[in-house]
């Protein structure tokens, strides 16, 4: 699968996501800017993982379904929830490097619970997500990659300018 990616798309990937380097090390490292970095790391991520699939509507329905009780596990500090949406070998991934596994990333979850009472729901660079804001200010923004029911991948950014970069799609609803 590795071999079908760019060259830019994989040494974003291998080096964010492989060998674990924060978003400014791997920026340093290719020249680009964390939030290109980010957004190439992500779509590699979701192709490898994903294998490049779109989800269909139902399927697109059922992924908000589960982000949605993630952030209502979130909100409510219920590591119960947030066990049974994760998956065991989760990997939440942002600009301080990666978190593996269902209690780590579930303890991390926690800290985004102070922004989930603002979070949106959106799509984000294409893939099921959600946006917290504060003040009306764009914050932070959440991008999960899904395995069935259960969410194998969480790709955080922070900071509104980085946030404001990223591909944001919010529904009416």
């Amino acid at each position: 699968m590795l071999e079908s990616l760019g060259v830019e798309e994989r040494l974003a990937y291998v080096l964010h996501d492989v060998f674990g380097l924060p978003s400014h090390e791997t920026a340093r490292i290719t020249g680009r800017s964390p939030e290109e970095v980010a957004r190439l790391a992500r779509g590699a991520r979701e192709r490898v993982r994903g294998h490049g699939a779109a989800p269909t509507a139902g399927a697109a329905a059922r992924q908000r379904a589960v982000v949605d009780l993630f952030l209502a596990a979130a909100r409510a500090r219920d590591a119960r929830t947030l066990a049974a949406v994760l998956a065991p070998d989760v990997v939440a991934h942002s600009e301080r490097g990666p978190v593996h596994g269902a209690p780590a990333v579930a303890e991390g979850a926690a800290a985004f619970a102070r922004f989930a009472d603002v979070a949106r729901p959106a799509l984000v660079d294409g893939a099921v997500g959600a946006v917290a804001f504060v003040d009306g200010r764009p914050v932070s923004a959440v991008a999960f990659t899904l395995r069935g029911d259960r969410i194998v991948t969480v790709s955080v950014t922070t900071g509104e300018a980085r946030v404001r970069a990223l591909d944001l799609v919010f529904s009416d609803g």
